[in-house]
């Protein structure tokens, strides 16, 4: 599923946005990859478009990371979730960079 379903996640520009995966076999099951990644695209404050990768670390289960809003513009960035063992995002999603007041 992905989570663009439920709408974006607002973060306040200059904030990060912390991620927490879990990766599930076709049946279900927790599966471990040996690594994760997470692409996140957006403009950036040059007004160019921009792509960043976000290694993750894996602590039991579950693989972390966190992405910097800094360079990015107010407006919207989508993210992608990436395991190791494909080429294909299996979880992707939305946030939206607001400035301090909240637009």
């Amino acid at each position: 599923m992905t989570q663009a379903l439920f709408g974006p996640v607002n973060i306040t520009f200059g904030n990060s946005a912390n991620f927490v995966a879990e990766f599930l076999d076709s049946d279900g099951n927790i599966t471990a990859p040996s690594s994760g990644t997470i692409t996140v695209a957006y403009t950036n404050a040059s007004n160019a478009s921009q792509t960043d990768t976000v290694s993750l670390t894996a602590t039991g289960s579950f693989f972390t990371g966190t992405w910097s809003s800094t360079s990015a513009s107010i407006g919207l960035a989508t993210w992608s979730l990436y395991s190791s063992t494909g080429t294909t995002a299996v979880q992707t999603g939305i946030i939206r960079v607001i400035d301090a007041d909240g637009v």
